[in-house]
């Protein structure tokens, strides 16, 4: 019998900024009785690698230009929240409302619907970037205030694959064992969330088996597997998304192979350029329009419009 095991540590402390994460978890691990083996995986929440790099930003103190004024003219978002996703280098592509269908969903689904309501009518929207390295965040640059004070946020780390680099390394230094580090966070798939891979260290978070023959011998389409959301996805069900209190998980026999070069940024994330992405959007909206119309088409066109600049 095969199993994977995932570890939910319970007694992580609240992140300070200068907090070494490393041995904070090795000490949680062994305080918990689960000890760390050689080949675990170690997802993470990014929320505490940003706590723990102190990348905390005090709303008050958010200086709000000109041009966020524009922008919060125009989608009613909070000014100051526009200026910190400025701020933080990203462009914005695309801006969701929370209106209309959209909220009728979330509010048809949630346990407390006068709270959801409240949230949606309150956000107003969603802004979906781009960061400087190229990565897609769903929901407003990574900027998130839950789990903060009121009027406080954190900041989505810069480089979220380097950060899982360091911890790794320093665990290995802590306990004389190779594994592998992936950081999480939470982004907006249709339906609901989920949380992803935007960090890694040490594993391929694709497999590589595209193409390779199936069990009758013929060659699969498919075999790119996400494996990073898989595990993030997984952790998940253990980290929860309000006072649950686990950041960190540990997955447990799980085999792979050590990665030193692979990571989230030069394997999940579109290699081609601004270019490359408008000609696939135009081929995609060419060839789909012979297939479909009405509604699904002028969808089809509204999204498009939104990575064709």
């Amino acid at each position: 019998m095969k199993k994977i095991e995932i570890f939910g540590l319970q007694t992580i402390p609240e992140i300070k900024a200068g907090d070494s994460l490393a041995k904070i978890i090795c000490d949680c691990a062994r305080s918990e009785n689960v000890g760390i083996n050689e080949k675990d995986v170690f997802v993470l929440t990014s929320k505490i690698v940003s706590k723990a790099l102190g990348l905390i930003r005090n709303k008050a103190d958010v200086k709000v230009s000109k041009k966020a004024l524009k922008i919060s003219k125009k989608t009613k978002k909070d000014p100051i929240w526009v200026q910190m996703i400025l701020d933080a280098g990203h462009k914005i592509i695309a801006v969701v409302p929370l209106g209309g269908a959209i909220t009728k969903y979330v509010v048809s689904g949630s346990a407390d619907a006068e709270s959801s309501q409240r949230l949606c009518d309150a956000e107003k929207c969603l802004f979906i970037t781009r960061s400087k390295t190229g990565s897609i965040h769903t929901c407003d640059a990574g900027i998130d205030g839950s789990n903060h004070p009121v009027g406080v946020v954190s900041l989505f780390p810069e480089d979220p694959d380097a950060e899982a680099a360091k911890i790794r390394a320093e665990i290995r230094e802590l306990t004389d064992k190779n594994i592998a580090v992936i950081l999480a966070d939470t982004e907006i798939i249709p339906y609901g969330t989920i949380d992803t891979a935007v960090g890694s260290s040490g594993i391929n978070p694709c497999s590589i088996m595209f193409g390779e023959k199936d069990k009758f011998g013929k060659p699969k389409f498919g075999g790119l597997d996400l494996v990073g959301y898989e595990m993030t996805a997984a952790s998940a069900l253990l980290f929860g998304q309000t006072d649950s209190g686990i950041p960190v998980t540990i997955i447990r026999g799980y085999d792979y192979q050590f990665d030193e070069e692979k990571n989230v940024s030069n394997t999940l994330h579109f290699a081609g350029d601004e270019k490359d992405i408008s000609q696939i959007v135009r081929e995609m909206m060419k060839l789909t329009s012979y297939a479909i119309e009405g509604f699904g088409k002028k969808l089809l066109l509204r999204i498009g419009s939104w990575f064709i600049r």
